[in-house]
Formats: C-alpha cells, sequence, structure tokens
C-alpha cells in the first residue's frame, strides 16, 4: 500500500483506521505502519541472492502517480498527458501486484498441474518422478502423491515473489494502456466519507454478469477506485458508451457530486473487495451499516470443474492407434497437437508446500 495514498485518508497526525475483517479489531494505525509489507517484492536471482530491484522500481512509478493526485485533490480535473499515464500506471500496478493476483496465480498453476497430471494417469506420475529423482518408488508413495496432486484445487502451492513479478511486468504496460483510454469520472464528497482497503481497486461487473465467467481486466464493467476520505474514481471502458450516434471516444471525462448513497455504494463495494483490512479516517465511521465478509468467504479463484477427466489409468487409456490419430487429425489447423504434458512438468514442484504424508 502506497504511503502517498494511505495520507488522503489519515488525519493530520497522519493516522488512519485500520478495521479487520469481519469488522473487529478496530485500531489506529499510523501510515507509515499501514504501508509495510515486507519483502513483497524481493526475488531470488539465479545466483541465489536476494533482490528488491522491483521495489525500488515500483517507487518510482508511486512518485510519479503522487504528483497526479496531488494535483486531482487540488482541484485539477480533467488531468492529461503524463499525469493520466501515471495515474493509470498506478490503479493497474495496485490491482496486478495485489495478494489476490497473487494467490489465484498460484491457484492457477495448481489447477493446471493437477488436471495434466490427472489426465495423464497414475503410471505417468511414476515415471515423472522415478525418472526425476533417479530412484524406484513404492506403491504406496505412488498413492499418496496422486491423492495430494489430484484432489480439488490441485496440490498446496505456495505462491512466490518470482512469478508473481513476472506476471506483472507482462501485464503492466498493456493493462495501463488500457485505463489510460478509459473514460474516467470523478467523485467529490463534500460531507460524505470514502473508505479504502488492502485492494484498492475494485473490479466491478453488471448485475447480469454470469457467475461462473469470472472477474477480470477484460470483463470488469468498472474499475473503483478511492482516491481520498472526499475523493473517488471510476474507469470505465468506452465501450459504455458505443452507439451510432455518439463516438465514444470524444466523450470527455467527468466530474460528479457526490451523494451519499453514491457514498454508501462505493464503499460497500470497498468493503467487499478488500482482503483483510479496511482503512479510513478515524473520526468518521463510512463502514455503519455495511456488510462485512470475513476473509474466509471472499470470492476466491474458481476451481474448475475438471474431475471427470482425472482417472488413474489416463484419460486416453484403452484408445486404438487409430483412435489417437483421430484425435490428432482434429486439432484446428495452426494449433500444436502435443501441447503440455506431464513430461514438461518439472519435479520436484516448484513452490509446492510440503505436507505430512498419511
Amino acid at each position: 500500500m502506497s504511503k502517498f495514498y494511505l495520507k488522503g485518508f489519515a488525519n493530520d497526525s497522519g493516522y488512519i483506521r485500520r478495521v479487520s475483517l469481519p469488522g473487529r479489531p478496530v485500531i489506529p494505525l499510523s501510515i507509515g505502519d499501514a504501508s509495510v509489507i515486507k519483502d513483497f517484492y524481493t526475488v531470488t536471482l539465479p545466483d541465489g541472492t536476494q533482490s528488491d530491484f522491483f521495489e525500488k522500481e515500483f517507487s518510482k512509478i508511486e512518485s510519479l502517480a503522487a504528483e497526479a493526485l496531488a494535483n486531482i485533490l487540488a482541484g485539477a480535473w480533467p488531468i492529461v498527458g503524463k499525469h493520466r499515464a501515471a495515474l493509470a500506471t498506478w490503479v493497474a500496478l495496485q490491482h496486478l501486484r495485489s495478494e489476490d493476483v497473487r494467490a489465484n496465480q498460484g491457484s492457477f498453476s495448481a489447477e493446471m498441474i493437477r488436471l495434466i497430471v490427472g489426465v495423464s494417469g497414475k503410471e505417468a506420475l511414476r515415471s515423472l518422478i522415478q525418472k526425476s529423482e533417479a530412484r524406484v518408488i513404492s506403491d504406496e508413495e505412488l498413492d499418496w502423491e496422486w491423492r495430494d496432486i489430484t484432489k480439488p484445487g490441485g496440490p498446496d502451492l505456495v505462491p512466490t515473489a518470482d512469478r508473481h513479478v513476472r506476471l506483472l511486468m507482462n501485464l503492466l504496460p498493456g493493462t495501463s494502456a488500457y485505463l489510460h483510454d478509459c473514460h474516467w469520472t470523478l467523485f467529490r464528497f463534500a460531507r460524505r466519507s470514502i473508505a479504502t482497503s488492502d485492494h484498492p481497486v475494485s473490479l466491478v461487473v453488471a448485475p447480469d454478469h454470469p457467475d461462473w465467467q469470472g472477474v477480470g481486466i477484460a470483463t470488469a464493467e468498472l474499475f473503483l477506485v478511492p482516491l481520498s476520505r472526499r475523493t473517488a474514481l471510476t474507469i470505465q471502458p468506452r465501450r459504455r458508451f458505443s452507439s451510432p450516434s455518439i463516438d465514444a471516444s470524444s466523450v470527455p471525462d467527468f466530474v460528479k457530486e457526490g451523494t451519499t448513497s453514491i457514498a454508501r455504494s462505493i464503499n460497500q463495494e470497498t468493503a467487499a473487495r478488500a482482503r483483510k483490512y479496511i482503512y479510513h479516517h478515524p473520526e468518521e465511521a463510512p463502514l455503519d451499516g455495511l456488510y462485512m465478509p470475513s476473509p474466509e468467504t471472499r470470492t476466491k479463484f474458481a476451481a474448475s470443474n475438471a474431475s471427470e477427466l482425472i482417472r488413474e489409468e489416463g484419460l486416453f487409456h484403452g484408445l486404438t492407434e487409430k483412435q489417437l490419430r483421430g484425435l490428432e487429425a482434429a486439432t484446428p489447423p495452426g494449433e500444436s497437437s502435443r501441447g503440455m504434458t506431464i513430461d514438461d512438468l518439472p519435479w520436484p514442484l516448484p513452490g509446492r508446500r510440503f505436507k505430512a504424508r498419511e
């Protein structure tokens, strides 16, 4: 969490109130203490040393964004040029750097491993382990490995900074450009108070959004970002304005006076998207009457329903050579018929959390 950002929710002494989901405990905290997550982006280099290079790079982004935010809070709107680019990059960074994105990346990897192993079958897993470890494993050990890897959700993987930073750096330029070109609306509140959280960028979807589809950068109808205790920003894809009579690219950014109902809606979305903590001004109560989720009931990465594909004998066991060739011929032109197989999996599985064998 950026220290310059939390300052907009603090009192003159630099303190905010931190609310732990689902509402307790509530403690006063300095913005310096609230902004610290130690070594979250420390990565391991090929020689085994630790580097905080990305922490320093992200601080440069924050420095530019701080200037843009200061201009907005001083009354400037709309913002253009380097200030718009800086704030768009910072918003993209706040979303991509979140613990949710890191956790979901680990969950996605675990699901992929589960599917690859489950489709390949038990004997293929035995071959992978024995080849990698240069030893013969017992049936009991194979049974345990099979159960642990193919259980719902897949193997337990510890999300790593290295993988997270790699994903972040791949997605940051495109996400920043996408947000930069969206339509922005600024809400200013004269009396109502706005809260923020440890996940300050909320991706909001339409009421009729299918539950199975998930919510991501491309599917969100609205990006919601509290900017201070009296200011909030919404970023909307310009497709919302498309019509035969409107050139969406010509619609200017709006500024609107915030109302009680808008403030309540913003605070509820912020609370619902928080991971562990909500932050607000210590002399105000913007969370009164809102639903406060517990961390355990928040929306998590949706596990795939791949159980029917997981078979000890392997998904393609019993097929003839002719049938296998038929499957290969059915592959769409230009696509690889091989894809990723169990032979491509590294062993031991990187980041796997050790669990005692039953």
